[in-house]
This record gives structure tokens, C-alpha cells and sequence, in this order.
């Protein structure tokens, strides 16, 4: 090879790998990011336990006192669909394998308790646990009007899409 031609495929080389890095930049954060969490509620006297915010449904008023950590956090949850059940119109949100296990011990141990649904640390619905969820899709009504479900999905969809792409 001839030293022009190894300083061409050198320059070739060089501006291929500068590229890679711009290929990977991170997606601009949607203007309503929205940051999903499954949260458990504090039930009993837990001596020790940290415990964490106590949160409030915005229609039904309910007080809930939630534990620190959540069940399932943001990078665990991969979709939010809108779907509809006999009763009306629910949240379906859809966990990763990891998600799936944490949800299936959290709703073992935590049975009769609550699963709360918080977006950027507020409340928006809460479904008791009456059953081991095993396959990591959980459902819940929220407490948002009808008419802005959708709107609360697509951002949904869009924030978790976002936070995957840059997780830390």
C-alpha cells in the first residue's frame, strides 16, 4: 500500500470513529417529560423501616403513606398502553424482566396492600393487590379526566423512551 493511499483509509478511519460518537448523542428530553414509578404502600408499624412521602389521589382524596424505594422504577417499565376493561378505560403498564420479578415479590409480600401509579412523584391511581402479578403487566384506573388519558399515554410513551436511551 502505497503512503498516500494508507494516509486515505487512515483519514477514513479517523472521521468514521468521530461520527460514532454523534450517532449516539442523546435525545433531547420531551418538553412533558413524564417519570413513571410503582410505589407500595406503608401498612402496619415498621420500626426501622424508611418510609417514604405520604401522597394524595387528586379526585378521590385517598392518603396513602408509600415506602422509599418503589416496586418498580422508570428504567424497569418499557410501555404504557391505554386499554379497556369491563369497568372502563385503565392504564396497562408493561415491565421489563427485571420489572416483572420485583412487581411479582412486591405483590407476594405486600398483599392487601396498594400499588400506587406516581408520575414526577405525584399520585395518580392506586389498584390493592389481591393477587400475585406474574407476568409483569399491571393495570390500573387513574385519576386523570377521560379526555386527557391520551395525551398521558403518548407523553408517557415518549418519557420512557427518553429515559431508556439515557439511562445512567
Amino acid at each position: 500500500m502505497s503512503p498516500k493511499n494508507y494516509f486515505t483509509s487512515f483519514l477514513v478511519l479517523a472521521s468514521s470513529l468521530l461520527l460514532i460518537p454523534g450517532c449516539r448523542e442523546s435525545r433531547q428530553a420531551p418538553d412533558n417529560l413524564k417519570v413513571p414509578r410503582l410505589m407500595v404502600e406503608t401498612r402496619g408499624v415498621q420500626y426501622g423501616a424508611l418510609t417514604g412521602d405520604q401522597v394524595r389521589l387528586p379526585v378521590s382524596g385517598s392518603s396513602i403513606q408509600l415506602q422509599k424505594d418503589p416496586l418498580v422504577n422508570e428504567f424497569q417499565i418499557f410501555n404504557v398502553e391505554l386499554v379497556k376493561v369491563e369497568l372502563g378505560m385503565a392504564l396497562l403498564i408493561q415491565t421489563s424482566e427485571t420489572g416483572a420479578r420485583e412487581l411479582y415479590r412486591g405483590t407476594v409480600t405486600n398483599m392487601g396492600g396498594r400499588i400506587v401509579l406516581t408520575v414526577n412523584g405525584n399520585a395518580i391511581g392506586a389498584r390493592r393487590i389481591d393477587g400475585a402479578i406474574q407476568d409483569g403487566n399491571f393495570y390500573t384506573f387513574v385519576e386523570v379526566p377521560e379526555d386527557e388519558l391520551g395525551e398521558l399515554v403518548m407523553d408517557l410513551r415518549d418519557s420512557i423512551v427518553y429515559l431508556q436511551q439515557n439511562k445512567p
